[in-house]
């Protein structure tokens, strides 16, 4: 099974063209040339992949990784 982080790196990479190098756990969206518009984007797409919500009350993080962690919380709760 695909990884929540190497799924967002694909989509980041063949979807919204950035970078791999400036693809990181530690990376801001505005270091890798994203607005909050295309966040929000790769957000839906990892709903429709995981078949998972993400509650917008809980959308306040600022690294990559932080975004990863948060779609792995969700993905726990779906499991539980």
């Amino acid at each position: 099974m695909t990884s929540t982080y190497d799924f967002i790196r694909e989509t980041l990479i063949g979807k919204f063209e950035v970078d791999p190098e400036l693809i990181s756990h530690e990376a801001t969206l505005e270091s890798m040339g994203l607005d909050s518009l295309t966040m929000v984007e790769l957000l839906f797409d990892v709903s429709e992949k995981f078949e998972i919500e993400i509650p917008t009350d809980e959308l306040d993080f600022t690294t990559l990784g932080e975004a990863v962690a948060l779609i792995d919380a969700a993905l726990q709760a779906k499991d539980s």
